[in-house]
């Protein structure tokens, strides 16, 4: 088990120092240079390992100190050295008399080899001449200036690196706070000109003044359906409804009450389509209402259901009231009464007319079925 004094241990992994503890050294350790020359009396230790630019003394004149001191027992010194500066080093540590410098950072396993090489070394003998070496002394002072000269040439390159590293940092921040600005920017964007080709989109497809879909998208919505219903082999039905005696209520009570009557059934039927059927104005006082997947039982009491809620309306136009108003309605289903959705609206506008001929404010269904 040997004795090693560390000095700085900052430039060494902690897995070293525990390495070094496992194999039985002796480990002591300080933070600097100021005391260790008391330490090496007091505890002889028979290895010290120093960087060889730690603060003053500096490990070179450590050694200095160390060989000229008489009647010492002298440990053995292992140098570490930053790697950029190992060959100014190992010309210092020559002129020192010291065999073995480790470049930093270094793996636990290689320090420990040069540490276990540099014990199996005889102890180094003490110097007979003082402190000042004369030739050799200026030697390592010359060494050791440029050493340290190369030192703060390269803290100052560290420094610059560091400053232009912050720059860097800074500009990428900015950069990346511009970037992200423009991508909410342009978020932002496609979603609004998403949402005004949604309204367009919408709009086009709409009755301004009922809210319902307008006689283009119906017939979109038929040629669809007819080709939905023959793949799943499903009956659709289509209603046609007239508002009874709109033209008298124009007349009477003036186009602004006629609009309301409009707007007011149109949001009603609304209220009892499902969220499959297509309501629609076709034109004029005639709205039709397209059911998929329905029975001729459901498309019936549908409409019985959409007549006699009309009736119960409450329209007023101008403090006025309007009405009472009453509806139409003729029924045709695909496939029974059209092959195609063209065929089944006019089947259900023949049935609307049988309805107004019948008295209105009634629903007639269409009963002759078309041979296929």
């Amino acid at each position: 088990m040997a004795t090693i004094l560390i000095v700085d241990e900052r430039a060494l992994k902690r897995d070293s120092l525990a390495l070094l503890g496992y194999h039985g050294h002796r480990l002591l350790q300080i933070a600097d240079g100021e005391d260790v020359l008391e330490i090496i009396r007091a505890e002889k230790p028979d290895l010290v390992l120093t960087d060889i630019l730690m603060p003053e003394p500096g490990g070179h004149h450590l050694v200095l100190h160390l060989r000229a001191e008489p009647g010492l027992v002298q440990p053995r010194v292992v140098f570490l050295v930053a790697g950029y500066m190992e060959a100014e080093a190992r010309a210092l540590a020559r002129a020192c008399g010291v065999s073995h410098v480790v470049a930093t950072p270094v793996e636990s396993e290689a320090l420990l080899a040069v540490i276990n090489a540099a014990l199996s070394d005889p102890p180094p003998p003490a110097w007979e001449s003082r402190l000042d070496l004369g030739p050799i002394g200026t030697h390592l002072r010359q060494i050791a200036g440029k050493l340290y000269q190369r030192l703060a040439e390269m803290e100052r390159l560290n420094a610059r690196l560091n400053e232009h590293a912050a720059g860097c940092v800074w500009q990428l921040e900015v950069a990346r706070s511009a970037l992200e600005q423009e991508v909410t920017k342009r978020l932002w964007a496609e979603q609004e000109l998403t949402q005004a080709n949604l309204r367009l989109q919408d709009k086009a497809i709409r009755d301004a003044l009922t809210g319902l879909y307008n006689r283009g998208y119906l017939e979109e919505s038929l040629d669809r359906e007819s080709s939905r219903a023959r793949r799943s082999d499903q009956p659709f039905g289509v209603m046609m409804i007239d508002i009874d005696h709109f033209k008298r209520c124009n007349d009477t009570f003036g186009h602004a009450a006629g609009d309301a009557v409009l707007r007011t059934v149109g949001q009603y039927l609304l209220s009892l389509a499902r969220g499959e059927d297509i309501p629609c104005r076709y034109g004029g006082e005639e709205l039709v209402l397209v059911m998929a997947h329905a029975s001729p039982a459901t498309v019936r009491e549908r409409a019985e259901r959409l007549r006699l809620g009309v009736q119960e309306l409450e329209i007023e136009c101008d403090g006025r009231s309007v009405g009472p108003i009453t509806l139409s309605v003729g029924i045709a289903m695909f496939p029974d009464h059209g092959e195609n959705g063209q065929a089944v609206l006019q089947a259900a506008d023949a049935a609307m007319y049988r309805a107004k001929q019948a008295g209105r404010n009634c629903v007639v269904a269409t009963e002759n079925k078309v041979k296929h």
